[in-house]
Formats: structure tokens, sequence, C-alpha cells
């Protein structure tokens, strides 16, 4: 080779991130504070998430779902639908960086904790998280209850569906996805009793549930995590 010839230069272009999904199981626990909720919900908010990403709300209800209601599914699965994936493990753009994930997880996997805390509580240590829509829209939207939305979400998770449920539960399940096409506004008298009928019907599927979804086997003593109500 000429003396005079450029020299060809090799760059390493830096890898992107092995993101898999997390182990619940090996995951620290930490306590989800009111700021970390906040965050979370904030965060949900923001631009740059796919399109049908969950706001708390609806976050919640999914979550609730999975926790109450016999879901077999593993602890990384219970993500993609999140921010609107509904097949295979493809991390948005948001949070393909492997610090935003992390705290991502964490927020969730710390939400998913405090639920099934209070969940374990008396029947009014949960109330459902009912927030306006903060993407601007109208709300409550024609389509119905978001948190509702959430809630079916991860029943859908179960191909049993009701199959082999007591009647108790099966009013319950009934009760909660009526709301689904739920039109008022939040002014109206009757926007109060929603909250309250939903907050019944967990209790009811609560007090059958034998697992606690992703979070696994029931536990005999209750979690000491702090609580709050939205």
């Amino acid at each position: 080779m000429s003396s005079k010839e450029p020299r060809r230069r090799f760059v390493m272009k830096a890898l992107p991130p092995v993101l898999l999904p997390p182990n619940l199981a090996t995951l620290e626990v930490r306590p989800f504070t009111a700021r970390d909720r906040q965050t979370l919900r904030t965060w949900l908010t923001e631009e740059g998430w796919p399109r049908g990403t969950m706001d708390l709300a609806m976050l919640e209800g999914y979550l609730v779902a999975l926790l109450i209601w016999p879901v077999g599914i593993t602890s990384g699965a219970l993500l993609p639908p999140i921010w609107g994936e509904t097949a295979g493990w493809r991390v948005p753009a948001k949070i393909a960086a492997l610090e935003p994930f992390s705290t991502f997880v964490a927020l969730v996997v710390g939400f998913l904790r405090d639920l099934d805390s209070r969940l374990g509580g008396s029947t009014t240590s949960l109330v459902p998280t009912l927030l306006a829509d903060e993407r601007g829209r109208r709300w409550p939207r024609s389509t119905g209850v978001t948190w509702v939305h959430g809630f079916l979400q991860g029943l859908q998770q179960n191909v049993q569906g009701l199959q082999d449920r007591s009647p108790a539960a099966r009013a319950a399940v009934t009760s909660i996805a009526r709301y689904g096409s739920f039109e008022v506004a939040p002014t109206d008298a009757r926007f109060a009793v929603v909250a309250k009928v939903l907050q019944e019907a967990i209790a009811v599927l609560t007090s059958e549930r034998a697992s606690r979804g992703p979070l696994g086997a029931l536990k005999a003593v209750k979690d000491s995590a702090p609580h709050f109500n939205a």
C-alpha cells in the first residue's frame, strides 16, 4: 500500500443497550411514595409515548386486574400493554436507554406492589383513581371511564374469562364493565357513585383471589409499605 493512500478508519458504533423483561423476584423492594406516584403520573402524560400508552388511572385499573384476577402472566409480559404494545417485546424510544428504562420499571413495579399492599388491607384501603383526561381531551370520554378500560385490558390476559368463577365474582366484573361506556360529567351527582361501586366490586374480587398475579402467592403477613389515596 502506498504511503500516500489515506488510512481507513474503523469506528466502533455503540451498540444499543439490551433491555430485557424484568424479573420481579430479583428487583429491590422499596417504598412507593406520593412523589413516585406523581412522577409516574406526569411521565405517562409526556409527549413521545406510542399511541395507546396508558395514563395513571388506566394503569392502576390494569395492575389491579392482574393482582385480583387469576391471570397467568409473567412479570415481564405485563409491561408492553402499558405502552400500547400488543405483541412481543418492543421497548418504545421514550425509555429505550438503560437509565429511563430501569427507572420506569422500578416505578411501575413499585406501583404494583403498593396496590397489592392496599388490596391486602381493609375494604376501603384502595379507592380507584378516577382522573380527568390529562392529554387535553374531554373526560369522561365517550368510550367510558379510563380506569375501567385498564381493568378490562388486564382481564383479557386470561383466556378463561368468567369460567368457574362465583356468582359474586361475575356480578362484580359486570358491575365494573358497565362503566366502560359510562358518560357523565365529573360535576354530575352520579359521578361520586362510580368510585364507590368500583371499590365494592374490587373488594369482592380481592376476597376471592387465589394469588397476587405477577407477584406470586398470597402473603401471610401484610406489607408494611405506606398507603395513600389519590
